[in-house]
């Protein structure tokens, strides 16, 4: 009887690890998509241009900008897009998942105006107030780059217990 116990105690915390261990991969795309974000937004605020540079997807029309140039229009135009306190608001609310599965719609499209495939791509998607956070994320080797920012910062105060 004594020997029953000890293998059901076994097995079980074997079976509870496995799938402790599949649920916790699950999540390492989410995590390190968020990672990204919070660099990408300190690297905002830094204006140091090969940092910004590395974590985001140009967009086509200033490509043959000089850095100098792609930084300071990248500052301006997402400055007031991404937060802090947005991206912990995701991270706690957000729906995550492949890009073709949260933005089934517009997938093909954003992803031919930034020149990759989106299957390849995640995607972060939050409503509040009438306004829809969007985030789209291509994963590139062991990273992540930003391909698209849209009203993160508005998230900013979702109760993010």
């Amino acid at each position: 009887m004594k020997l029953r116990w000890k293998t059901l105690v076994v097995l079980l915390l074997v079976v509870g690890s496995s799938f402790l261990w599949v649920f916790w991969k699950q999540g390492q795309s989410r995590r390190d998509s968020i990672k990204t974000l919070n660099a990408f937004s300190q690297s905002l605020n830094s204006r140091d241009p090969a940092a910004l540079l590395d974590k985001i997807v140009l967009p086509q029309a200033i490509k043959g900008q000089t850095v100098a140039e792609q930084t300071d229009f990248l500052v301006k135009a997402l400055h007031d897009e991404i937060s802090p306190e947005g991206i912990l608001a995701l991270k706690h609310h957000a729906e995550f998942g492949s890009l073709k599965t949260i933005f089934p719609n517009e997938a093909a499209d954003w992803c031919s105006q930034a020149g990759v495939n989106a299957d390849d791509c995640v995607a972060f998607k939050m409503e509040r107030a009438g306004i829809q956070a969007e985030i789209v994320l291509v994963h590139e080797g062991q990273n992540y780059r930003v391909v698209r920012c849209k009203d993160v910062k508005q998230m900013a105060g979702v109760n993010s217990i």
